[in-house]
């Protein structure tokens, strides 16, 4: 958990590890239908901590955006975790066709200038000496999908630590199917 970004209580009993590209039309879907109720209802309430974790395979801009994504959660975890999410929803608000340019560098830092409390030079020297670095350490959170069977995005891995099970679900599921799967896996 040192690295991807984390939303949610660290007590929470169930961890849903939430492997995304910005550039995914279906995670976009997710993100407005879903992702708002899970937040609302097993976030809030302190049952789940989503963990974010970049699944960068559609373009090279794939690849900016979540060396971006890291850089903006460095800058923000340990004064105001929120501003991620403001940004993260911002960057999936903007999202455009694939190869449109849309997830350029230069547009989303333009883009990370307008959310509020995320500095975007801050952001563009963070890729600038750190983005090699993470890079490597996406590519590694991408191998390790892979061992899980997952293959493209949005993909999710629903865990509960305390029984030590898990169960996963692949695409831009109804929020039934979710609250379903929690609640399965809570009682494992």
């Amino acid at each position: 958990l040192g690295g991807p970004p984390v939303l949610g209580s660290m007590d929470a009993p169930i961890d849903v590890y939430y492997w995304s590209d910005y550039q995914c039309p279906f995670c976009r879907r997710f993100e407005k239908n879903t992702f708002p109720k899970l937040v609302e209802n097993h976030v809030r309430s302190g049952t789940v901590r989503y963990v974010f974790v970049q699944y960068p395979y559609l373009s090279e801009s794939s690849t900016t955006a979540a060396i971006m994504d890291r850089c903006v959660w460095r800058q923000v975890r340990d004064t105001n975790p929120d501003r991620y999410l403001a940004w993260h929803s911002a960057i999936f608000d903007a999202q455009g066709e694939k190869g449109s340019g849309w997830a350029s560098r230069e547009n989303l830092l333009e883009l990370t200038g307008g959310v509020e409390g995320v500095d975007a030079d801050a952001i563009e020297t963070c890729m600038d000496e750190h983005g090699t670095a993470i890079e490597a350490e996406i590519e590694a959170d991408v191998r390790q999908a892979r061992q899980f069977g997952i293959r493209g995005s949005p993909a999710f891995v629903l865990y509960n630590r305390e029984a030590d099970r898990a169960g996963k679900l692949v695409g831009a599921q109804p929020y039934a199917r979710f609250d379903s799967a929690i609640d399965r896996v809570k009682d494992a």
